[in-house]
């Protein structure tokens, strides 16, 4: 974890992310200013009206004013599509920069128990895209022309001004009240309904034990109390937001009667015109309009800020690291010096100080009993668990001087829970990447899988996954394998690759690691199964995270067993120990018990 902090990291993205609609929110705000001018014409029509139309009774004058009003209030509508599509893009602009470090912080942050937020994450960028794309950004956008109203409002008359800002005051005080009331509701409400989402995609996961096991009515009845649990949280925070909205739906419609009752009363007493008195309740509904439309957005304002307070905790955790420099293609010779590690957020390692040396195209199997570390030092050397202490060296640059995206191509890394993805068959075996035909078919014969494959209902094109055929365990194993050596990685990491194999699938692995070898290929073996250790030449038990025993195959299985003969296969093979094996400090018994493991 500290050669991981140890990296340069960039600034948050988050940040840069809301920077990018820098631009666009700046004219969108100067678009604002022009929106707001346009509006003034209404109080000013009313004014010509009631003061000097209705006075003169010059029919020409009314056209004449009238007309030009429209043409602002058609200036006005078209500025606001304008201001609208801006808005629109800003999202739009936010979530496409914010797209790939999310994608990769939240991939990080999915190996973390304590952190996990699966597609939280991703609702979360889209209620912050939402806030800036909706009416969230147009209402905070004319908030701070609220004074503008109020001074002419004032300036109309002193009483119609503060009778203006008392309303707006009362108004924020109900927004305030709203943000006190339902804060802690709303973010319960998500949290609430995020476990109850968890718990039914758990539930559809494992759907084959629920049936089997007889615990569908046990699943429903959890589930059905969280969804009951979520409802009642957004039940209570529903009802005292609506109730808030008419309260100041009412306050602004009595705060405009009281200024048109004042403004009826200055007249009569011959302060103000008619004129002025309409004039004044229209500018004050547009100065109060802002408010009550902020506490009526009130429940997304907080969904956006408690996604942004998320997403920044999620960058600040899983901070974005500065591309490194291009290396050469690795010959796949491999180092690992003490290494320990340990999985993101656990402060217990799952292996300790472990050592070894491979030469590229050697093979190495890792045996020991269950929970000694093989799957933990497996995930470490393929980069998907970071390094606690220690180091892991590929081809003298350690790991971390990777970029782990371009290691990952001369990587193949097949890991113990084989997932495939909606696609054909080809699209599985090249990475998601433009299909290689050539090289696709190359992968899938060197697992034995070509035949297999063209006996499928459409080949290489067959679509597997939800909405494909569903392939059977060792076949969807042998898909992976053919993955994981397509386009002749350097590297080959594989976890108990013949966990679900038969017979065939077992020759078909012993000749594609006999094609790895010959291919100058480095490759390393996490099995329980002894016969596969026939094909090694190097052998690594583990016991409790460490290394017990290391080195060439026969004699560590010769040291392991007490004696000098070494039994792979079935076969008796006599072989002298050239030279001591480098063994951590250990019991025998346990050396064998993860022998025989």
């Amino acid at each position: 974890m500290k050669n991981l902090r140890a990296r340069t990291a960039l600034p948050s993205p988050l940040r840069l992310a809301l920077r990018a609609t820098t631009p666009a929110l700046a004219a969108s705000f100067v678009i604002g200013f022009f929106i707001n001018l346009a509006l003034m014409v209404s109080p000013i029509y009313s004014m010509q009206v009631y003061d000097r139309v209705l006075s003169s009774r010059n029919i020409t004058t009314l056209l004449f004013i009238t007309g030009i009003v429209l043409v602002f209030l058609a200036l006005y509508g078209v500025l606001e599509y304008a201001r609208s599509g801006i808005f629109v893009r800003a999202g739009h602009t936010f979530e496409a920069t914010l797209r790939r470090p999310l994608f990769e912080a939240m991939m990080r942050a999915e190996m973390d128990p304590t952190a996990r937020q699966g597609q939280q994450v991703i609702r979360d960028a889209e209620a912050i895209r939402d806030g800036i794309a909706g009416g969230v950004a147009a209402t905070l956008f004319d908030l701070p022309w609220i004074p503008v109203f109020l001074i002419l409002c004032y300036v109309l008359h002193p009483v119609l001004g503060a009778i203006a800002l008392f309303g707006s005051l009362f108004l924020f005080a109900v927004a305030l009240v709203a943000e006190f009331m339902n804060k802690a509701r709303f973010e319960a409400t998500n949290r609430l309904s995020n476990e109850a989402s968890s718990f039914a995609a758990a539930a559809l996961r494992n759907g084959e034990a629920v049936r089997g096991l007889g615990m569908g009515d046990v699943v429903l009845d959890r589930w059905t109390g969280q969804q009951s649990a979520a409802a009642i949280a957004y039940a209570e925070a529903h009802e005292r937001s609506a109730a808030l909205q008419s309260v100041s739906k009412f306050a602004r419609v009595a705060i405009q009667t009281i200024a048109l009752c004042a403004g009826a009363w200055l007249a009569v007493d011959r302060q103000i015109s008619p004129g002025v008195m309409m004039a004044a309740s229209i500018i004050m509904g547009r100065a109060l309009a802002p408010v009550e439309q902020l506490v009526a957005q009130w429940k997304r304002i907080v969904a956006a800020r408690s996604a942004y307070a998320r997403l920044n905790k999620l960058f600040k955790d899983m901070p974005t690291l500065a591309n490194k420099m291009a290396l050469p293609t690795p010959t796949g010779s491999l180092e690992v010096d003490a290494l320990s590690v340990a999985p993101i957020g656990s402060a217990r390692p799952t292996v300790r100080a472990v050592s070894f040396t491979l030469a590229a195209g050697e093979c190495m199997a890792i045996i020991g009993a269950s929970a000694s570390g093989k799957s933990s030092l497996a995930r470490a050397l393929a980069g998907v668990w970071p390094v606690r202490s220690g180091h892991i060296r590929v081809d003298g640059a350690d790991i971390s001087s990777w970029d782990p995206n371009k290691l990952g191509k001369h990587v193949g890394y097949l890991p113990q829970d084989v997932e495939l993805f909606d696609g054909t068959v080809a699209d599985n075996i090249a990475r998601l990447q433009q299909v290689d035909e050539s090289k696709v078919i190359d992968a899938a014969k060197a697992v034995g899988m070509h035949d297999v494959i063209l006996r499928l209902p459409l080949g290489y094109d067959t679509p597997i996954g939800p909405a494909g055929i569903q392939l059977a365990g060792g076949i969807r194993q042998r898909i992976g394998l053919a993955r994981a050596l397509y386009g002749n990685p350097k590297i080959v990491l594989l976890d108990e690759p013949n966990s679900n194999l038969d017979d065939d699938g077992d020759k078909a692995l012993a000749k594609a690691i006999a094609g790895m070898k010959a291919d100058g290929r480095t490759v390393i073996l996490v099995t329980h199964r002894p016969q596969i250790l026939a094909h090694v030449d190097k052998l690594m038990v583990m016991s409790l995270g460490s290394a017990v025993a290391f080195g060439p195959r026969d004699e560590v299985i010769a040291k392991v067993r007490g004696n000098r003969i070494a039994a792979v296969d079935g076969d008796a093979v006599a072989k002298p120990v050239a030279a001591p094996v480098r063994t951590a400090p250990a019991t025998a018994a346990a050396m064998r018990q993860a022998a025989t493991a």
